[in-house]
């Protein structure tokens, strides 16, 4: 999940999964969180909502830090996310 987040974000993944992810930086509200690069985490009303794709993904990007986030390869990021602790969300 996070290779996909990261391919999205960087305008590599498929545009249906490009649809779903939304970044905090085109977000209405102009916050000190969206200078860095995070992403914007739709409400659900359950549990199974908080599976999705569109939900899970960008939960587990605003988690990691910005020495990750802002590898500029996706072999760099995959390098750096061994090294990181995946949280439990």
């Amino acid at each position: 999940m996070c290779i996909l987040a990261y391919k999205t974000v960087t305008g590599d993944a498929p545009s249906y999964l490009m649809n779903m992810i939304v970044s905090a930086l085109t977000s209405a509200y102009r916050m000190r969180s969206n200078m860095i690069n995070s992403l914007d985490v739709p409400r659900t009303l359950n549990q199974t909502g908080d599976l999705a794709f569109n939900v899970a993904a960008p939960r587990f990007w605003n988690t990691f830090n910005q020495d990750l986030l802002n590898a500029k390869t996706l072999y760099n990021f995959k390098t750096r996310l061994r090294d990181y602790p995946i949280p439990k969300i």
